[in-house]
């Protein structure tokens, strides 16, 4: 037999406390939620990360959440890059099948002869490029380099000619 139960009063005010803890909102949550802009800002400070978490989430988080979610962010980036710098060979065997005449170049360091290799740089000339520049450029070369910031820090170079209808021709080394 089934019970009823029956309301004797309703009040529509609530004493209770807005609370802003949530358990669920772990240190997953924030990198996946906040993957981009860490990626973006990867030196951004703990304390914003945290202002971020509670403007955006309405969720009060400590400083360890934050600093973990940051960690987890690089690490996943880092993993991709890893990935791709081994995707490098791949690339240079590519670009060699489909033109045996290109100039590519690739050298590695390895600390001892059990360890990986470790990426040093990557050198490539396109045959169509250089007999191109060799044929119809003007002897004017220009140089432009800069350094590179962020994870994996070094020097982009580029060397670039001009020809007679003013079509920029870009080496990068």
């Amino acid at each position: 037999m089934a019970r009823c139960m029956q309301v004797k009063s309703f009040h529509d005010e609530h004493n209770c406390c807005v609370s802003f803890r949530n358990k669920m909102v772990n240190v997953k949550v924030i990198a996946k939620y906040f993957e981009a802009t860490i990626g973006d800002h990867p030196k951004m400070k703990l304390r914003e990360i945290q202002i971020k978490v509670a403007s955006e989430m309405h969720i009060n988080v400590n400083m360890t959440r934050c600093r973990r979610a940051r960690k987890m962010v690089k690490n996943k980036f880092a993993g991709n890059s890893i990935q791709e710098f081994s995707m490098l060979w791949d690339y240079a065997d590519e670009l060699r099948l489909k033109n045996p005449r290109n100039v590519i170049k690739m050298a590695v360091n390895r600390f001892t002869p059990e360890s990986p290799p470790h990426f040093k740089r990557f050198y490539v000339c396109f045959e169509a490029l250089k007999r191109g520049w060799k044929e119809g450029c003007r002897l004017i070369l220009g140089l432009d380099g800069c350094f590179l910031k962020g994870p994996f820090k070094g020097e982009l170079l580029a060397a670039i000619g001009r020809d007679g209808s003013f079509n920029l021709m870009v080496f990068f080394m």
